[in-house]
């Protein structure tokens, strides 16, 4: 059963779900919440908190996301002439750099959403996530022991929750929301199709920083975006904090209402689904006539909380799409951030066992030449001996076993020096044949022709028959032969040779129902036998002092080549 993890890593707080099963068919095997240390020094305490979470909920190391804050990205639209997806990584960066001032495009991973295309043009939805952010966070995880294989926004994993559980349809709108940490992530879908993402940078414990710009004040931008690691300072006053808290919660509401009001939706917004952390007051209300509903992507007892389940979103998205699951792909681990695979993680110790296989190679290989080569003068030693032995040497006067060699034999054997179409082994196979073809034709001239089939024997076909009719031979019954004989029969028509075996028998037993059953045994064991061809059966006669019956020119045909081999045929 497949098994995967989705982590979301915020500046304070990360959540993890475990899923187990299938894109279509799983269950929660395991979620978690907790709180991150700040600051450098609480680095090593947030890594072993990573820690003992994996390690508790059994997390597999093998399949993990993670999610981290959109309030680190800036969103843009681009439009291009080309919908390739090709062409689209190759230019990204360059058509992107002017719509990033305040980054250099060096510094930043840049991926896209495909929100409209046709052949001539598409329009993205461009990303932009410093890379000192990520390799933060990838860090983190690294040292922890749950190395990533993709990182994403909160954006995408909601969506890809909410899609995967039906909650955007296709003739309606939603405004998808995740509050976070110290951002809130907003995407409208319309359509069952995203139309557009943006970060507000006030989230669920903005009032836990410092002061915030009072109401008439202008909001945190996505081009300045605040530091949400270091800067982290809970304060000691409850009213203070509630203030703040307020504060908060009406400024996500106004930015919510201008979100609202600048989509251009082609269905009407159904309702605001609402993730992440609780904030008090905004499940239930309504924000421009719209109701505030608890985004809900879970199905029915699949192992979810029963309360507090909106914060489990994102990481369940996460956890969605590395099971395979989930319309959006987002690719954040790229260029020298991206995720290094299997292979890549191997490849210096493949390359060095490569080079290993190579060296072994070479020296195999110069034993085999060196084996080749003696075996070749071996070989050609042998050659030039037989042809020594066959012909002898007839400029030296030396005459060779064959007196008188075949114009086939001699020819081939003067030629062999010459021969370059066969190996030297392959010379001598070819000797070989031709000396047998030489034996074949003397052996012909002679009348030994291993063709020419001898005639049956008719004492062997005789002996077959009697054999079976022997084996029958009883205490309660005994054959009597009165007249034998067996000729050897030539095959006609297409029928091959036989040998008709003819006999008078006499069956003696107790009565003549005893002899006839006999008779029968005989015939049924005598018609399994692989070399009976058939029987020419006459009619059996009682005898008159009723203890048997007798049977007057019975014929019985058999093909003795079918017989099995004994040593006394093989002796014949």
């Amino acid at each position: 059963m497949a098994r995967s993890c989705g982590l979301r890593v915020g500046p304070r707080r990360f959540e993890l779900v475990v899923l187990d099963g299938s894109p279509k068919k799983h269950r929660i095997a395991a979620y978690m919440t907790g709180e991150l240390p700040q600051g450098e020094e609480g680095f090593a305490e947030a890594v072993a908190v990573l820690k003992e979470a994996a390690k508790t909920n059994k997390v597999p190391r093998d399949n993990i996301g993670v999610a981290v804050d959109t309030g680190l990205a800036a969103f843009r639209t681009l439009k291009m002439p080309f919908a390739e997806r090709a062409k689209i990584e190759q230019v990204l960066k360059f058509e992107v750099e002017n719509l990033l001032p305040q980054w250099n495009v060096d510094d930043v991973v840049v991926d896209f959403q495909l929100l409209e295309s046709t052949p001539e043009v598409s329009e993205l939805l461009i990303t932009a996530v410093p890379k000192a952010d990520l390799k933060r966070v990838i860090n983190l995880c690294e040292k922890a022991g749950v190395e990533p294989q993709e990182v994403e926004l909160e954006t995408t994993a909601m969506v890809n929750a909410a899609l995967g559980a039906n909650v955007c349809t296709e003739d309606t709108a939603q405004v998808l929301v995740h509050f976070g940490d110290v951002s809130t992530s907003v995407v409208v879908v319309d359509g069952g199709r995203v139309r557009e993402m943006r970060a507000i940078h006030i989230g669920a414990l903005t009032h836990e920083l410092p002061p915030a710009p009072e109401e008439g004040g202008e909001p945190a931008t996505e081009e300045a975006p605040r530091e949400g690691l270091d800067v982290l300072e809970p304060t000691a006053d409850p009213a203070e904090v509630q203030r703040r808290l307020d504060q908060a919660i009406r400024r996500i509401r106004r930015e919510l209402g201008r979100t609202i009001s600048a989509s251009r939706c082609a269905h009407p917004i159904e309702a605001i689904h609402v993730c992440g952390f609780d904030l008090p007051g905004l499940v239930g209300s309504k924000i421009l006539d719209i109701p505030v509903v608890l985004l809900d992507a879970f199905e029915e007892d699949s192992g979810q909380p029963a309360e507090g389940f909106g914060a489990l979103v994102v990481p369940y998205g996460v956890a969605l799409r590395q099971l395979g699951g989930g319309v959006l792909r987002p690719q954040l681990r790229r260029e020298e951030l991206r995720y290094t695979g299997a292979l890549e993680r191997i490849e210096l110790p493949l390359a060095v066992a490569c080079l290993l296989l190579v060296t072994l190679l070479g020296v195999w290989n110069i034993f085999l030449f060196k084996e080749t080569s003696f075996l070749d003068n071996k070989m050609r030693y042998w050659r030039d001996s037989t042809v020594q032995k066959l012909i002898g040497s007839p400029k030296q006067g030396k005459q060779g076993t064959l007196a008188y060699p075949s114009k086939d034999v001699e020819g081939y054997l003067s030629r062999l020096d010459t021969e370059t179409d066969r190996t030297q082994f392959e010379q001598l196979q070819r000797v070989k044949q031709v000396l047998s073809n030489d034996v074949a034709k003397l052996e012909k001239d002679l009348g030994q022709d291993k063709d020419i089939t001898q005639p049956q024997s008719a004492l062997r076909g005789l002996a077959l028959v009697l054999g079976v009719l022997e084996n029958e031979g009883s205490d309660a019954a005994r054959p009597s032969l009165r007249k034998v004989s067996s000729t050897y029969q030539l095959g006609r028509a297409g029928k091959p040779d036989s040998v008709r075996v003819s006999f008078d028998v006499s069956f003696f037993a107790a009565d003549a129902v005893a002899a006839t059953e006999y008779f029968e045994r005989f015939m049924r064991d005598l018609k399994a036998e692989p070399w009976f061809v058939d029987s020419e059966s006459k009619a059996n006669d009682a005898l008159e002092n009723g203890q048997g019956i007798y049977i007057t020119g019975m014929a019985v045909m058999v093909d003795v080549t079918k017989a099995p081999v004994t040593e006394v045929a093989q002796a014949q």
